[in-house]
């Protein structure tokens, strides 16, 4: 139900009655109950032994939901008629607020286009106990089934957590962590809340001026409502406090009142204008507005078919969109995203800093999608694990490090010895390591093609030019045929990125990186072990993958500045150079020339983060901020200008795997106007505006 900053969540108001206590709890702290931890009340009521309560009313939850939070609100009625509609929870819980609202919009004709529900939770439930939460509503279990075939069995860490369901038609994102720290760095939109949570006096740290005020930050500017149990004067002064208009409802049950409330539409600033320290960030106002009703079918191009691109193309196709995909080459994944595996493995961080943080919420995007995908047959993969060695000391503090603040988390990340290790892989290793159990490889192209199902492909056809003309964005090819007129582009070409004249800026940001793989057949492996065959990845310096069609991948090379693809022995070498440290009997029965391989070029940035979001106009920013070398943060600077309707998504690297397709979501969600899958700080992060920010913000770039 809360998602505050003590405790865990719960779905309903709590009811005043005692509650027994007399059982036993799971386990203790000092003699005191451990926060997230449950016991069972009454056959399948969750109980949080902590706060002494239960997750929900357990005479009968689903009616006080309905009354509470959907009555409340004014539901069905307020989202008829809309593209979207988003509600805003301050608890998770067992799901069972977000499975009532996902009948109601169900089982409503008129209901909007998508719905959207984003909660906070601070302690999730594990999907076992929420499966058995859920025999309480057995009316839901259409909704229930879904929800818990994609709830994650691992740990989910804190940070933004994305799902799709319905068909693409509904989406989920629950916020791990504090509600008002989640909800202070969230832009969401929202439209109602359902501000559910341990009642006032049971909990006062929760019911915070600050959480409220992180709600009314987090709303649609053009309003929103709410809807609580309580009526206790802490929530009424708080709402009012935050800009709420708030009136009393008689309470469910026997409770004598309840609070709804109201915040009005965000008046607009003037001329344009937006007191606050980073408007170089605020999204296009297309992207960022609700629509009044439902707009017609959109079309969107986008240039590029590797991952990148049809990543982009499939989450707008799910969204309704009329989805154009352009190709210079003759079919789609032919350079980086052409190679016969890729490492699916997490990118965790010791310090949690901005980046481990972008790449972590990717890998278990990423990680989502393509089980889904393979389950289904259409992705070709093996979550056969990653196994990261340790063979300097560097690598063994960051190790130790990344395990002091990931204790106890085997299902996340496992230390290994190393005859642990060599067991897990197959072969004996001079070292132990980390094992991420639910890593594994992928096939790209088949990634790519899966991405692409759907799709209206234009191969073969260059881009060259992006104009406007009254209906929107024309696109020219390189043969001087038009295309479009389209509503949205996405620029997600590589290192061709650059050519076009709204992102040309980018050649100052974007360096081109050649990188070869090496191949050789799995009878080699056979022949230097005894044992079994090859049963995970390897990951140390360079990597190795177990057997697919009866071909190992040994790899790579990182060449800066190297824009040729061809096969080259010296990069043979040096891969198998960097196996020879690791495994060094399998090196020495490689030889350079015997080898096959592939080379591709994959972009980078300078802050090895990717570029994600509309495209700046490089010099009306430059015309817009040309005083930040002074730190003038504080002034009522412009909005940021942009190419309109023009996005770019780029610089993945070698991280293709676990950043393209979140990417994808950032965009089609900033293009289509629903929630965005990640916090404030990584949206900043990624934003390819930040290059020209820091440029001016220490004189490297002159105005």
């Amino acid at each position: 139900m809360t998602g505050d900053t003590s405790s865990p969540s719960v779905d309903n108001a709590q009811i005043d009655d005692t509650i027994d206590d007399g059982k036993k709890v799971n386990s203790t702290i000092n003699d005191q109950p451990v926060a997230g931890d449950i016991t069972w009340r009454d056959g399948d009521v969750p109980f949080s032994p902590h706060f002494d309560d239960v997750y929900y009313n357990p005479k009968d939850g689903l009616a006080e939901t309905r009354y509470v939070f959907l009555e409340g609100n004014n539901l069905p009625a307020a989202w008829d008629g809309l593209e979207n509609f988003t509600i805003g929870e301050t608890g998770f819980g067992t799901g069972l607020n977000f499975l009532a609202a996902w009948q109601c919009w169900a089982q409503d004709p008129n209901r909007s286009t998508r719905l959207h529900f984003v909660s906070v939770e601070k302690y999730p439930l594990s999907r076992h106990d929420m499966i058995r939460a859920h025999q309480s509503w057995p009316e839901l279990s259409t909704f229930s089934k879904q929800l818990t075939d994609i709830w994650p069995t691992e740990t989910m860490l804190p940070g933004i957590h994305r799902f799709v369901l319905g068909d693409g038609a509904i989406s989920l994102t629950v916020l791990i962590g504090d509600a008002i720290t989640c909800f202070g760095d969230y832009d969401g939109n929202i439209d109602c809340w359902f501000l559910d949570g341990f009642a006032p006096s049971r909990n006062a740290d929760m019911w915070h001026a600050d959480l409220f005020s992180a709600l009314a930050s987090a709303s649609n500017t053009s309003g929103a409502t709410l809807a609580t149990f309580t009526s206790a004067r802490i929530a009424r002064d708080g709402l009012q406090g935050a800009g709420f208009a708030v009136t009393k409802r008689k309470g469910f049950g026997h409770k004598r009142d309840m609070i709804t409330a109201t915040l009005p539409a965000t008046p607009p600033n003037d001329a344009g204008l937006k007191p606050i320290d980073t408007p170089w960030f605020v999204l296009p106002q297309s992207a960022n507005a609700r629509p009044n009703a439902k707009t017609t079918r959109r079309t969107i191009a986008v240039i590029g078919g590797g991952m990148a691109g049809a990543a982009c193309a499939q989450a707008l196709k799910q969204r309704g969109c009329d989805v154009h995909l352009f190709e210079k080459a003759p079919q789609i994944a032919g350079a980086a995203s052409g190679n016969a595996i890729g490492m699916l493995e997490p990118y965790l961080t010791a310090d949690n800093a901005i980046m481990g943080r972008f790449y972590e919420a990717g890998f278990r995007y990423s990680h989502r999608m393509i089980k889904r995908l393979h389950t289904a047959g259409l992705v070709e993969a093996a979550f056969c694990g990653v196994l990261d060695m340790a063979t300097t000391k560097r690598e063994q503090e960051r190790h130790a490090g990344l395990l002091e603040r990931l204790p106890g988390k085997p299902d996340l990340v496992k230390p290994l010895d190393q005859d642990d290790a060599s067991t897990a892989f197959g072969m004996p290793l001079p070292a132990g390591g980390l094992f991420y159990p639910n890593a594994g490889w992928v096939n790209p192209p088949s990634f790519v093609k899966a991405l692409s199902d759907g799709i209206n492909l234009h191969l073969l056809t260059e881009i060259t030019d992006i104009s406007d003309d009254a209906s929107g964005k024309v696109l020219t090819d390189h043969n001087g045929v038009a295309h479009g007129p389209f509503d949205a582009v996405i620029i997600a070409s590589a290192t061709d990125s650059t050519n076009l004249s709204q992102t040309a800026w980018l050649r100052d940001y974007l360096q081109p990186v050649r990188g070869q793989i090496s191949t050789f057949p799995e009878s080699i492996v056979n022949q230097s072990n005894d044992t079994d065959q090859i049963r995970c990845v390897l990951s140390h310096k360079g990597y190795l993958t177990p057997a697919r069609n009866g071909i190992h991948v040994l790899g790579a090379t990182f060449s800066r500045d190297d824009t040729k693809t061809d096969l080259r022995d010296e990069d043979h070498a040096f891969n198998i150079a960097q196996l020879a440290t690791v495994l060094p009997d399998l090196a020495s029965r490689l030889s350079p020339g015997d080898l096959d391989g592939r080379a591709a070029i994959r972009p980078i940035t300078i802050d090895h983060l990717p570029m994600i979001g509309p495209a700046p106009d490089y010099d009306a920013f430059l015309a817009a901020y040309p005083d930040l070398d002074k730190g003038k943060n504080y002034a009522r600077y412009l909005n940021a200008p942009y190419h309109k309707d023009v996005y770019i998504c780029t610089g993945f690297g070698a991280r293709g795997l676990i950043a393209a397709p979140l990417a994808a979501e950032i965009l089609a969600s900033e293009i289509c106007a629903m929630p965005l899958p990640l916090e404030k700080p990584l949206m900043h992060a990624v934003h390819p505006a930040r290059f020209i920010i820091r440029g001016l913000k220490r004189r490297q770039i002159a105005v």
